[in-house]
């Protein structure tokens, strides 16, 4: 029956073998069944029904006891099992999360992971805020209104954002430093939108429209990130100086160069 088959697709998501998810089934719906009674509904040897009952009863899902000295079986409370599985998952997966971020990743650089959409590179943006601990620069022309309540909790943390733009667009409500170079005054199409990240020196994202794509790179690199950070900072410089010697500080720097 299609209802079992999802059942036990279940029951193997939570760690249950596809023979165990049946044997475990069968006692739901026959309470009380012996061995053989379980092997006979399954059309399974004894020996593979044991074995399996066997397993269920360490793993603390099934009892066991004597009725005319036959074994016979019946589940654990199925509110109980669950609900301690739950907090098992919950517990181990809380304690990986902090201990394996603890590990030392062998070699000097970490990889680069491409980021395929606009979305791709929304989804990482979010959770390199979350992360961060100091300082998140940013440059982009994306809309930033997106992540406002991931910049609300940084500034609940005294977490330092500072966002640069060419693009005027009135971003103190969000909280954030904000630097605005509108001397060109871009209009924003798809086609042109791009962002760079830098959180704490230790994580980077770049992406942008590429040949009709929207596309992009997330790295834990400190070398990326130490670039995209003082690429930000020196646009910040450049505006600072544009603004109190004009706009033509630029062509004067470039002569000197």
């Amino acid at each position: 029956m299609l209802e079992n088959e999802k059942i036990l697709e279940n029951l193997e998501k939570v760690g249950f073998s596809r023979k165990e998810g049946e044997v475990f089934l069968e006692l739901i719906k026959n309470p009380g069944a012996n061995g053989s009674q379980i092997a006979k509904a399954l059309s399974y040897p004894r020996t593979t029904v044991y074995q399996n009952l066997d397993i269920l009863q360490k793993k603390g899902y099934i009892n066991s006891y004597l009725d005319k000295e036959i074994t016979l079986y019946e589940t654990m409370d199925i509110n109980e099992i669950f609900e301690n599985y739950k907090k098992e998952i919950s517990n181990a997966t809380k304690f990986l999360k902090e201990e394996l971020n603890k590990v030392e990743v062998s070699g000097k650089q970490k990889q680069f992971y491409n980021l395929n959409s606009v979305e791709d590179i929304k989804e990482k943006f979010r959770a390199v805020l979350k992360k961060a601990e100091k300082v998140v620069y940013i440059n982009t022309n994306l809309d930033l209104f997106e992540f406002e309540k991931e910049f609300k909790k940084l500034k609940e943390k005294g977490i330092r954002v500072i966002v640069f733009s060419f693009n005027h667009i009135e971003y103190e409500r969000l909280g954030v430093e904000t630097y605005i170079r509108d001397s060109f005054n871009c209009s924003v199409t798809d086609s042109e939108k791009r962002i760079m990240v830098a959180a704490d020196c230790s994580a980077a994202i770049i992406g942008s429209n590429y040949e009709g794509e929207f596309c992009g790179t997330y790295s834990e690199n400190k070398l990326l990130a130490n670039i995209v950070t003082e690429h930000i900072k020196n646009d910040i410089h450049l505006m600072k100086l544009e603004e109190k010697f004009g706009k033509e500080v630029n062509k004067i720097i470039s002569l000197q160069f």
